[in-house]
């Protein structure tokens, strides 16, 4: 069978073809669009991304051009504090040696004349005129000696006018037995161990230089330098601001601008006074592990022959320069003197003064920024504001102040006067509560709070007014940000909440947000440290001749209504009920009771009483009236510890 179609059906068909094929290519971008408003990223204000765009540009720029500068310069002024550190120390070194090297030399020149000719105890007469001469061509040396390999010593003196000379025997002595022991198979001069002479409490460095004659080893030759007069020494060094010192090890001081009339309590097995012995707060931290010593600037002084440390004693930078000097005793020495970071290396602090100015640059740039960014979004941000008021179909408004310098603001304000005309014509044909009810559905949930058991606690300044009339405000201020700072801490203890500040007073709560089934005895815990506290604080004042702080506290349990409660543009988490009430009365009850001397002053309801059983000192007063009550409560007074005084 043949089926005949009419032209005009198939006409028909393939115009509804058309419709369908447009309907769902209509369906396909109207699926685009909502796709493209779901992914579509989070606004942004003109002025923030302005602001945003022109602080990564000038970041960048302005960061590289710091950088490079400051990284130039600061190896340049680097390499000239290396320079000046090493100077600076070597020469303290060079000093020592020119100091101690003189002792050395006489005493090698005075063994070779004994080596060549017959000067030895047979002779004393002889040899000690050679000691005396030895004494007087080097300052230096406050004793020399010589010591037969029988420990027979003959000595010179000094400061010894009537007595120069003296001839000892030194067997009982195990230390000098030892000494000469070694100084009789040392291949030339060396330093020997520390020793204090009785009664002058006043340590003494040796130098031994063997004498040998023919091969024979026929005594040694002893030099003693007292370490007051390297002290001495190094107090000529010493500045105003630079300290010089040298380090038997590396904790006992052996020379000090303090030493030079020796050290009380020095003995043989206790020589040299100890770093934190000596009374010089600097040197004192030269070794204590401060975190200030990794940081990078100390490194600015460190080469291979000077290392440094950087310090901090009561707020100021201290670097200490040291070197080791070996050659002169058992233990190296360590030299080295310390002085204020900025003397030490001012030209590093020049170099902030590149980084202030990059700053401002960058300051500067940032506020052209924002001042443009502003400029495009204040009159933005007034569209909005009159856009929202429009919503509630409010067209006696004025409409926005956005013709200016730019077109498209102005072309935008044009689009608002338009769209204002329209809406006008709009509510002439639909009624406007209709229109607002449906513009307003989807608004904010209300705001939930729960009601719970909880402690309050008000504190308040006894005479503030008396105490403050008279004080600038920015005194006040500093006043009552220290009393709440302990106040703060007290509470924070106990894990307390800090409601608010009123004036002078405070209020606090426990209980909540977290669940604190003992938060009565929290309360008065916290009220016990803050009394104890207090009574600290006002010790501290009156050792400064101001007038006691005294604080009154109120403290109530019961139900509260806790959460947010304000606006849903701003809340607050915070306790609404009688117990705040009764809390705030009780603090100003306070006033009346207590001794005048009192620091703190407790009052607690029955409630929290009810709480705490008999874990707290506390005494009825009774039941007693509150301001703005009309039921009578019973009050207790918590002992805070100023009774037993």
């Amino acid at each position: 069978m043949v089926v005949v179609v009419h032209p005009a059906l198939r006409i028909r068909s393939a115009a509804a073809a058309c419709m369908i094929g447009a309907d769902a290519s209509a369906a396909r971008q109207a699926r685009r669009r909502r796709a493209w408003r779901r992914v579509r990223p989070p606004s942004m204000s003109i002025a923030v991304a302005l602001l945003v765009t022109t602080t990564l540009l000038l970041s960048v720029a302005v960061g590289f051009v710091l950088f490079a500068g400051y990284r130039i310069a600061q190896l340049n002024t680097t390499e000239l504090v290396r320079a000046r550190s090493e100077f600076l120390i070597s020469s303290v070194a060079e000093r020592i040696r020119a100091h101690l090297d003189p002792v050395q030399a006489q005493l090698e020149f005075l063994a070779a004349q004994m080596e060549r000719e017959d000067l030895d105890l047979r002779h004393p007469e002889k040899l000690g005129d050679r000691l005396l001469a030895s004494l007087a061509a080097v300052p230096q040396e406050s004793v020399v000696a010589f010591a037969s390999p029988e420990l027979q010593v003959l000595r010179a003196f000094r400061n010894r006018p009537d007595t120069p000379l003296s001839i000892n025997d030194w067997r009982e002595d195990p230390g000098f037995e030892a000494a000469m022991g070694q100084a009789a198979v040392a291949t030339g001069p060396f330093w020997g161990e520390l020793y204090v002479t009785e009664g002058r409490e006043m340590p003494f460095i040796n130098l031994f230089v063997p004498v040998r004659r023919d091969g024979e080893f026929i005594g040694a030759l002893i030099a003693g330098v007292t370490t007051a007069e390297l002290s001495e020494f190094l107090g000529m060094l010493a500045g105003s601001q630079m300290r010089p010192f040298i380090l038997y090890g590396p904790n006992s001081v052996l020379a000090h601008p303090d030493l030079t009339e020796g050290f009380p309590g020095l003995s043989n097995e206790h020589p040299l006074p100890d770093l934190d012995e000596l009374g010089d707060p600097v040197l004192a931290r030269l070794w204590s592990p401060d975190p200030e010593f990794k940081s990078e600037r100390g490194s600015t002084f460190t080469n291979d022959a000077v290392s440094a440390r950087i310090v901090q004693v009561d707020g100021e930078s201290f670097v200490f320069l040291l070197q080791e000097l070996a050659g002169y005793g058992q233990q190296p020495w360590i030299i080295g003197t310390y002085l204020p970071v900025e003397v030490a290396a001012p030209q590093l602090d020049r170099l902030t003064h590149l980084l202030w100015i990059g700053g401002l640059v960058l300051l500067v740039g940032l506020g052209l920024a924002l001042l443009i960014g502003r400029s495009l979004s204040q009159p933005i941000r007034e569209l909005a504001e009159e856009a929202n008021r429009l919503r509630e179909l409010n067209f006696d408004a004025p409409p926005p102040r956005l013709r200016g310098m730019f077109r498209e603001l102005n072309e935008a304000a044009a689009a608002y006067d338009a769209m204002v005309g329209g809406l006008r014509l709009f509510a002439t044909y639909v009624p406007r509560s209709l229109v607002r009810r449906l513009m307003r559905q989807g608004s904010p949930k209300a705001i939930t709070s729960v009601e719970r058991e909880v402690t309050v606690m008000f504190t308040d300044i006894a005479g503030f007014t008396t105490l403050s009339e008279h004080l600038p405000a920015t005194e006040v201020a500093t006043f009552l940000n220290h009393h709440f700072t302990l106040i703060d801490r007290c509470v924070e203890a106990t894990e307390g909440t800090i409601d608010k500040y009123i004036g002078d007073a405070m209020m606090a709560f426990w209980g909540a947000p977290g669940s604190q089934p003992d938060h009565a005895e929290r309360a008065c815990t916290t009220a016990l440290e803050v009394a104890r506290v207090l009574r600290l604080d006002n010790e501290a004042r009156g050792a400064q001749g101001l007038a006691p702080v005294q604080v009154r506290i109120g403290i109530c349990s019961g139900r509260a209504v806790v959460g947010d409660i304000g606006a849903p543009s701003r809340v607050n988490y915070t306790v609404v009920g009688d117990v705040v009430n009764v809390a705030e009365r009780l603090e100003e009850h306070a006033r009346g009771v207590g001794r005048p001397d009192d620091a703190v002053t407790v009052l607690l309801a029955e409630g929290t009483v009810a709480l705490i059983g008999d874990r707290f000192p506390i005494r009825s007063l009774g039941h007693q009236e509150l301001r703005g009550r009309r039921e009578r409560i019973e009050i207790f007074h918590l002992d805070t510890g100023d009774d037993a005084r």
